[in-house]
């Protein structure tokens, strides 16, 4: 007897119809990978997918080359990259406290990155 008070799994062959249920229920295997095509955006073609340690590796050097959040943005728009004001803000922030971090122990001169920065603005 099974859980709903009923006996169809019960005599003979129980084993049969446990089979075919089971057959019923498969479903089609997937796809490989391989086989399907990459999806696209239609929304913004012009976009490029990267991975997240890229775009971490973009937003840190655009907060060294630049001054302001707007700054790092409009890089980011320009060169293709995709990202959230909230993802820019956090690596920016995280970054922006190792420069902090930096000028304070005298690892980083504030002179030269003035002048890096002015170098890489344009």
């Amino acid at each position: 007897m099974n859980d709903n008070n009923e006996y169809t799994f019960a005599g003979p062959g129980r084993k049969r119809r446990e089979r075919l249920e089971r057959a019923a229920h498969q479903t089609e295997p997937k796809p490989d990978s391989s086989q399907r095509k990459a999806a696209t955006s239609k929304r913004a073609p012009e976009f490029r997918d990267v991975s997240g340690s890229e775009m971490k590796k973009a937003i840190r050097l655009l907060t060294l080359r630049t001054e302001t959040f707007k700054d790092v943005s409009n890089a980011l728009e320009r060169k293709g990259y995709r990202a959230s004001g909230l993802a820019i803000a956090g690596v920016r922030s995280d970054m922006r406290a190792t420069i902090k971090l930096l000028l304070e122990e005298g690892l980083l001169d504030e002179r030269r990155l003035k002048q890096y920065r002015r170098d890489h603005s344009r």
